[in-house]
């Protein structure tokens, strides 16, 4: 018999911890749907001034080489995830611990600036930050499932649902066209 799984419409309601890799933690509130839609409309703004500044150059004949190219459609889709994911952070995370300014020992206060930097220099950090906060992991949290993926990506071993074969002996015999 398939078990049907469902979505229960229960999430976090308080805030919680997420270990990101490198000794970095964030304290972030549940990711939810308010959380994501001010997530994208930073990347928007972000996008839409980004657009701004490329459109005025381009029209005064000012070619900047650092400038991005939003004319290209995989460096526009590139800029949208890091500016949503940056949103996310900026949205969600409520403190943390483990960064540290880059000229100091101080621990780095946590502002825009400092997501984007920590986000655009460490993309692990970056992307297990996504994965672990609005990945499959929070919605399987929410539902209390015990067979959450591990950080490696495997998950728990489920039902065995046949048994394993095994090795005989003899081998096969195939017929040809020469056979026959």
């Amino acid at each position: 018999m398939e078990k049907i799984i469902m979505l229960k419409l229960k999430i976090q309601k308080e805030p919680y911890w997420l270990e990101i890799g490198y000794g970095v933690k964030v304290k972030v509130k549940p990711c939810t749907s308010a959380v994501f839609y001010e997530a994208k409309a930073y990347m928007n703004s972000k996008l839409a001034e980004l657009a701004k500044i490329y459109k005025s150059n381009k029209d005064i004949g000012i070619s900047d080489e650092n400038a991005e190219n939003i004319e290209n459609p995989r460096k526009r889709e590139a800029l949208a995830d890091k500016f949503l994911l940056i949103g996310l952070g900026v949205a969600g995370i409520l403190e943390w611990n483990g960064v540290l300014e880059a000229e100091s020992e101080d621990k780095a206060p946590l502002t825009e600036d400092k997501i984007e930097e920590l986000f655009s220099n460490f993309w692990v950090v970056a992307e297990n930050f996504r994965n672990q906060y609005c990945g499959l992991r929070e919605v399987l949290e929410a539902e209390k499932n015990v067979s959450l993926p591990a950080q490696n990506g495997t998950s728990a071993m489920g039902e065995t649902t046949v048994p394993d074969v095994t090795k005989t002996e003899k081998s096969s015999v195939r017929s040809t066209n020469a056979d026959i």
